[in-house]
């Protein structure tokens, strides 16, 4: 009697129970950023926690204002964005660990393990070959691209709005039933609270309901009445897109409308104003953005990234090109193993949509952690053709090397983000680096001199103080924090009219900084100048209280 042999299984990935998966994705990202925890507060963290008064308080009233105000009205510091899911969290993370460290890079890395295992589930959802959702999401979880949207913590709305778009399209698919799109709405509601970038949201849903086809006929993705049913979603982003383009209380189109007029922002005006600068210029972030995705090296903020003028650029040909050959796959080749590369392409394109520059002028052109959405599309789909190709050849062999090729990549980029996570350790660190990388910018310089400064480093603060003023005289806090390393040098009688001087400087920037009207006063009143000691005493509380109203 012959015993019959199980047959091989093709995809070695589904032999592997669907736990260990998950627990291998969530290792991984454990390990690649284990070492954050004790990572500073850093950049905006100060406003957005650190300095957040916001975060301490508690009772209906108190959370009322927090859930309207902007990401730095707690910091008494105009502009900022509307986060409130993300302001939210921090104020849960403070009532339960302070401002500890731990905490807040304890909730990125939370958030993005689950954005990995979501990364999984849509490729799943998708219908794709679970081993290439797998090693996708594997090596899009330790990305060194992404450290940017993960490591520094006041990036938390990058995670959230990626958590809550995958979980929308997750909870959409397969077929946005009326009960799939509406357990979906108050997902997308939670993703626009987020970040202002979710509008984006309805559009990658129809894209998903393109890539699971349920019919063998492939006419069948045109049919208009599959997409109709997400029509929800885009009543709800253009009635959020109306307010926000034409609000001015937080940061937006409106507000850069007053940012363009200022001196130092004259290049950016010109973006603004001339729809081919800014063509030109998202041709050229695109063989820049593709080179750090094959290879992350050289990654850090404040990039100061060119405005191009002219299309005469090899930058400008070589992303031409790229939108030519992206737009000729989707719209010359068609059947199953083009269906998902070109599904990838076009969540690259929609997902980007918002930080492109095209219709609506950015204060940016070039941000790493714009790439932690666009980059999902370029993974999944991408690893879904080369599967379908393997699957033609049915070469064993062939699945072995990729699948060694991509346990090597992972490997190798969780190497470079946590060596990289190292360079996020103290402000001196982070700031070294990027003037190791040539980046001018006034803000890193005010922010390493206030590093100086709590060290009570007082004659290397004012030596970076200085170069942000050379830089731009736009902030009213540089000016104030300059002003008050003078006044802690052993000889501060000798610097009072240097002091005086860039203290009214910092109320001409910016009228309603009281803790200028604050110091003016103290200085004033010492030197025996009631009146006029009393008059900045008065308008720095009527300052104040402005703020608190606000």
């Amino acid at each position: 009697m012959s015993v019959k042999m199980p047959a091989k299984n093709p995809n070695p990935s589904l032999a592997i129970p669907p736990y260990v998966l998950w627990m291998i994705l969530l290792i991984t990202v454990l390990m690649a950023y284990s070492n954050v925890y004790d990572n500073a507060f850093l950049f905006d963290d100060d406003l957005l926690i650190s300095n957040n008064v916001l975060l301490d308080g508690w009772g209906w009233a108190h959370l009322g204002r927090l859930l309207t105000a902007s990401t730095t009205e707690g910091a008494h510091i105009a502009g900022g964005f509307y986060r409130p899911v993300q302001i939210f969290l921090y104020f849960i993370i403070n009532h339960i660990a302070g401002r500890s460290i731990f905490a807040f890079h304890l909730l990125n890395i939370t958030i993005h393990a689950a954005n990995v295992c979501l990364v999984f589930a849509l490729g799943q959802k998708l219908r794709f070959n679970k081993g290439a959702a797998f090693f996708a999401a594997l090596m899009w979880a330790v990305h060194p691209l992404h450290i940017e949207a993960i490591t520094y913590i006041s990036a938390t709305a990058d995670t959230l709005w990626l958590f809550f778009i995958l979980l929308g399209c997750v909870v959409v698919l397969p077929d946005a039933s009326p009960r799939r799109v509406w357990l979906a709405l108050p997902v997308f509601a939670l993703g626009l609270l987020s970040k202002e970038a979710t509008v984006v949201f309805p559009a990658l849903a129809v894209l998903c309901l393109f890539a699971v086809n349920p019919s063998s006929d492939d006419k069948h993705r045109l049919e208009w009445r599959r997409y109709i049913r997400t029509w929800p979603f885009w009543i709800m982003a253009f009635v959020y897109m109306a307010w926000r383009l034409n609000d001015d209380t937080f940061d937006g189109p409106k507000r850069y409308e007053h940012l363009y007029q200022l001196k130092d922002y004259a290049n950016l005006k010109l973006y603004a104003d001339h729809f081919t600068y800014r063509l030109y210029t998202f041709f050229a972030t695109l063989p820049a953005y593709a080179e750090l995705l094959v290879w992350p090296a050289d990654l850090h903020m404040e990039r100061a990234f060119p405005i191009y003028a002219s299309i005469n650029a090899a930058e400008v040909y070589v992303g031409l090109c790229m939108v030519v050959a992206a737009t000729t796959q989707i719209i010359m080749c068609r059947g199953r193993k083009f269906v998902a590369f070109s599904w990838g392409l076009l969540w690259f394109g929609a997902a980007h949509f918002p930080d492109c520059g095209l219709v609506v002028p950015t204060n940016s052109l070039f941000l790493e952690h714009w790439m932690y959405l666009p980059s999902v599309g370029l993974f999944l789909g991408g690893a879904e053709t080369i599967a379908i190709y393997l699957d033609r050849f049915k070469n064993v062999y062939g699945k072995k090397i990729i699948a060694t090729l991509c346990l090597v990549t992972t490997l190798v980029f969780g190497i470079v983000t946590y060596q990289q996570n190292a360079v996020w350790h103290d402000p001196f660190s982070f700031y070294g680096h990027l003037f190791d990388m040539h980046v001018i910018s006034a803000r890193a310089h005010n922010n390493l001199a206030l590093a100086y400064a709590l060290k009570n480093d007082n004659l290397n603060a004012i030596k970076e103080f200085q170069k942000a003023m050379d830089i731009t005289d736009t902030y009213a806090e540089t000016r104030h924090n300059y002003a008050i390393a003078l006044m802690r040098l052993p000889d501060p009688e000798s610097h009072e009219a240097d002091v005086i001087a860039n203290l009214k400087r910092a109320l001409e920037i910016d009228p309603h900084f009281y803790r200028s009207m604050e110091t003016l006063a103290y200085i004033y009143r010492k030197n025996g100048q009631t009146d006029i000691a009393d008059d900045y005493q008065q308008r720095a509380a009527i300052a104040k209280q402005g703020i608190n109203q606000k």
